[in-house]
């Protein structure tokens, strides 16, 4: 942006864009996945990977062993649809950062070994997946 004095000269203002990209990897079995933080309820921060899943519409699913020692609340369980089953879930609330933006989500319980990313966290940004050079890029 460049703002004028009141004698006409010309000083130049600079707006720092914060950069929220996220840079992942493709793993040797062709998994699309993206570091992500997971924050304590004690404030420490745990980064793990989480697979991307676009046919996921929720926010992301833990394995339910992480979440004791995260320390989140839980509230509750209810059945949600897993693919073509219905399954009973555990649903917690928790802190996480995806690029430097920490939000509060709704997180589902599951059995998987890595996190899963769903649709409503990547809601508005853009992903890149390059199978050629190994990388993923979430904007």
């Amino acid at each position: 942006m460049v703002a004028f004095s009141e004698e006409g000269s010309a000083s130049l203002t600079e707006r720092k864009k914060v950069d929220r990209s996220v840079r992942g990897r493709i793993d040797e079995s062709g998994k699309v996945l993206l570091p992500i933080i997971l924050v304590a309820s004690d404030g420490l921060e745990i980064e793990v990977e989480a697979l991307i899943n676009l046919q996921f519409g929720g926010a992301i699913v833990i394995p339910e062993d992480l979440t004791s020692p995260l320390g989140w609340r839980c509230l509750g369980a209810r059945r949600v649809q897993a693919g073509s089953e219905w399954v009973r879930m555990n649903h917690y609330i928790g802190m996480m950062s995806l690029g430097g933006e920490l939000k509060n989500v709704v997180v589902l319980g599951g059995a998987k070994t890595h996190p899963v990313l769903g649709q409503r966290l990547m809601a508005g940004r853009k992903l890149t997946v390059d199978f050629q050079q190994g990388t993923v890029i979430l904007e």
